[in-house]
């Protein structure tokens, strides 16, 4: 156990520090995320409010790599430097460091902080303070005390981030204040923002999921018309920037290194999860992680469709609860998810399930380690955007006001994906190479949809003919 001189030091150590990383980290980031952009806001509503009515304790959770500390610095920066919140004012932990120095908790240092830098405790706060807390799931009793912050003083604003254990450990009581804010890797349109300064975030696209009417067509096909234009900008053909974008541009640090120093680094984030994360939600034998390994490659590099447990404990020399924990275990930590069969609940419950990466890089780059296919070729192609539209579905049902379950058709020529918005069944087909959608007659006509959805690369625009809408992908991409 450290003294109290010890970790006073530590303190002052990490405070002086954290200006320094802070300013490195953020030397060649010119744009923010949309994430940062939420999470300000929440700052700057806390520095301005004059009751406690505002959100002030946040939970970020997401993927490692998708950038949960440079949004941390961003904020410490904008803090800084534009709302001039005096350093000492702000304390930014990274629990993984403090765990590397010392066995001791988060609220041993900055109940310490607050006694040293600020001669007060929690309840005698009188000035407006933030607490930035990086790999909060580290430390098993993270939820319990911010909670008692929370209870003690309305002049705290807290963030903590880690990985997506950090929901698990947040009791009933803490959940009812926390505000959760969900970091995933980058959309399209945000690897534009980030990568070419070109801002398309304001697009209308999603009304076509999520609102169809002759109204939204209409208003997303004149967005296209002006977003088209727009994209001439980029140096390069929109659609090479899209497919640099599925093969290894969806993490942002990603965008100022090579696509194979990409694929490395993202493979070294795999095994990273593998080795360090699932712990969080699964007891594994540690000679279980090469098994581990080798059912992710295996889900990367199998053509798209379910594949049930059994076959695959079969193929892994594993038993079915081993792949089923495993399976679970991957989709808590974000890596992968799952979409059920459409159908009454005993199909759900039956029926396999279809796994996706939360990324079409992951993919790509588990497939690249493994030299399966030519990333370049039209199969990896057809391959990868069916992740993204299933990655952009999902992200949909994160983040829409509204209901939207997410599904795939189990029967035989089925179409890729059947969502479910409010009482609206709507089939969709991602046709690449061809442009077929006799998939989504017979869906239509099985679940009595009035409409499906047909996203293609042969489709150059935005259509709505005979009850079936046309996507082109880069435009679905930007939802």
């Amino acid at each position: 156990m450290p003294s109290k001189q010890e970790l006073i030091d530590y303190i002052h150590a990490k405070q002086r520090e954290t200006r320094i990383l802070s300013s490195n980290h953020l030397e060649e980031i010119d744009n923010e995320r949309l994430k940062y952009i939420t999470l300000k806001k929440h700052c700057n509503n806390f520095l301005d409010a004059e009751s406690e009515y505002y959100d002030r304790f946040i939970m970020m959770s997401g993927l490692r790599g998708v950038g949960k500390t440079t949004i941390l610095y961003q904020l410490y920066n904008h803090l800084t430097k534009q709302k001039n919140i005096p350093e000492d004012n702000i304390f930014y932990l990274d629990v993984h460091d403090l765990k590397s120095v010392y066995d001791v908790g988060i609220k041993e240092v900055f109940d310490l902080y607050l006694e040293d830098i600020h001669q007060t405790i929690p309840a005698g706060l009188n000035k407006k303070i933030f607490f930035f807390v990086d790999e909060s799931q580290l430390d098993e009793n993270w939820a319990n005390y911010a909670r008692l912050l929370f209870n003690e003083t309305f002049n705290i604003f807290m963030i903590f981030t880690g990985s997506s254990a950090l929901g698990l450990e947040v009791n009933v009581d803490a959940s009812r204040r926390i505000e959760k804010e969900q970091l995933l890797p980058c959309s399209f349109q945000e690897y534009l923002l980030l990568k070419h300064n070109v801002n398309l975030t304001k697009n209308n696209f999603r009304d076509l999921i999520l609102k169809l009417n002759p109204t939204t067509v209409d208003e997303a096909k004149d967005c296209e018309n002006i977003i088209k234009k727009d994209l001439i900008q980029l140096d390069n053909d929109p659609e090479l920037e899209f497919k640099k974008y599925l093969h290894s541009q969806s993490f942002p640090y990603a965008l100022n290194i090579s696509e194979i120093s990409t694929h490395r680094r993202t493979n070294d984030m795999v095994e990273r999860i593998v080795q360090e994360d699932l712990k969080h939600f699964a007891s594994f034998k540690k000679d279980t992680n090469a098994s581990i390994l080798r059912l992710i490659s295996y889900l990367a590099t199998k053509k798209p469709g379910t594949t049930s447990s059994s076959s695959l404990a079969q193929s892994l020399n594993l038993n079915v609860r081993t792949v089923d924990s495993i399976l679970e275990a991957l989709e808590k930590s974000q890596l992968i998810f799952s979409i059920s069969a459409y159908g009454p609940a005993g199909k759900i419950l039956n029926k396999p399930k279809h796994h996706f990466f939360l990324s079409p890089s992951i993919k790509s780059a588990l497939n690249y380690r493994v030299g399966r296919y030519d990333l370049n070729h039209e199969k990896c192609y057809s391959v990868l955007v069916e992740n993204m539209v299933a990655s952009t579905l999902n992200r949909l049902s994160y983040e829409s006001p509204h209901s939207l379950g997410l599904f795939y058709d189990s029967n035989k020529k089925g179409v890729d994906f059947i969502i479910k918005n409010l009482d609206e069944t709507i089939p969709i087909e991602v046709g690449i190479g061809k442009k077929t959608k006799s998939q989504l007659t017979r869906a239509k006509s099985k679940y009595g949809a009035d409409y499906g959805i047909l996203v293609s690369n042969r489709t150059s625009k935005i259509e709505f003919k005979r009850n079936i809408l046309y996507i082109p992908v880069l435009t679905f991409a930007l939802m």
